[in-house]
């Protein structure tokens, strides 16, 4: 898809202009702030800001009506699943399928017997039809996460592992709800055991406006979506964790969110997801799905927890990738992007 580049005074104006000349379904990918020049340098101006925008492709083939467009569909349906041997446990091959992207075997057991109690012994004779019961099924384990955001006084605070990009998701989610006039946003840098050395949480809070203070000051209970970037935990350190469970619990009932890299493997994940449960985080968010395109395997976490997904992101672009999680964007097709 073809980018364009349009150069603003402020935030406001960069979504005008990125509407006007793209339209209501254009995407915003990318915002830099550029250097002040010229008569504005000289009286201490603020620069203007460059924001990339484009309109993401509509698909080359017509989806039939009432079929899942993140499905494989149509009489090539077996030949573009690449459907391996099905296992001896398993008459339903779609769930065979599942297993080859990702879905933990006692995951596709637990999937197979609501099945079979939902649809009987034996799966339908089209494939299609097969799928369809299959994916039905699966969405019937799906918990929606909360979605209150603002106007509580009760801050987001975002935590995981290094390394797990909780920073780039909590930029991606005030960018999102800046540039889109949903929100006034407050975003707070606290420090940890360890430093919070995340400078360009506050470059980027600088250039959209939005203000970031690196002590906790309290909030007022205004309508402002309430942020908090701390320093990614070990969970293996005992001192690390315990810093964190006291300063969560100096913050005022916050939303706890537990940011994971979704290309790590997935006991990994489980084991970092073990460490951080105590801390009752409410939803996950999945990072870096531009770098792992089994998505199915995030079923697992739907299956194995109570734990809500909540956003799934992918790449390092601000907004970029930022999607409220839904069953839907877990189901397989060719391209995952």
């Amino acid at each position: 898809m073809k980018s364009s580049s349009f150069i603003a005074e402020n935030a406001e104006d960069a979504v005008q202009l990125v509407q006007k000349n793209l339209g209501p379904e254009a995407v915003i990918t990318s915002v830099r702030k550029l250097p002040a020049s010229g008569l504005a340098r000289l009286l201490q101006r603020a620069g203007q800001i460059e924001v990339t925008a484009c309109v993401p492709e509509k698909p080359r083939h017509a989806v039939p009506a009432g079929v899942d467009a993140y499905v494989p569909f149509g009489e090539k349906f077996e030949e573009e699943m690449e459907l391996p041997p099905p296992r001896a446990a398993h008459r339903w091959r779609s769930i065979a399928w599942l297993e080859s992207l990702g879905l933990l075997p006692e995951f596709s057991d637990r999937l197979e017997l609501k099945l079979r109690t939902m649809h009987g012994p034996k799966p339908p004779e089209m494939p299609i039809a097969e799928w369809s019961a299959v994916r039905d099924t699966l969405a019937t384990f799906w918990r929606p996460p909360r979605h209150e955001e603002d106007g509580t006084g009760r801050p987001h605070v975002f935590i995981g592992p290094p390394g797990s990009g909780k920073t780039t998701a909590l930029c991606k989610w005030l960018t999102s709800a800046v540039l889109r006039g949903e929100h006034r946003a407050r975003v707070w840098r606290l420090d940890g055991e360890t430093a919070n050395t995340a400078e360009f949480l506050s470059l980027h809070c600088e250039m959209i406006g939005v203000p970031a203070e690196r002590f906790w000051n309290g909030a007022d209970g205004g309508e402002e979506l309430l942020l908090v970037d701390l320093p990614g935990v070990d969970g293996h350190s005992a001192a690390g964790m315990k810093a964190l469970r006291e300063q969560l619990s100096s913050l005022p009932a916050p939303h706890i969110h537990l940011v994971l890299n979704a290309a790590y493997e997935t006991t990994l994940l489980f084991e970092q997801f073990n460490v951080f449960a105590p801390l009752m985080p409410e939803d996950l968010i999945f990072t870096h799905l531009d770098e792992e395109h089994r998505r199915v395997k995030l079923w697992n976490f739907v299956l194995g927890t109570n734990c809500s997904l909540g956003w799934l992101a992918g790449g390092q672009k601000i907004p970029g990738e930022f999607h409220r999680a839904a069953s839907s964007l877990l189901f397989p097709h060719k391209n995952l992007r």
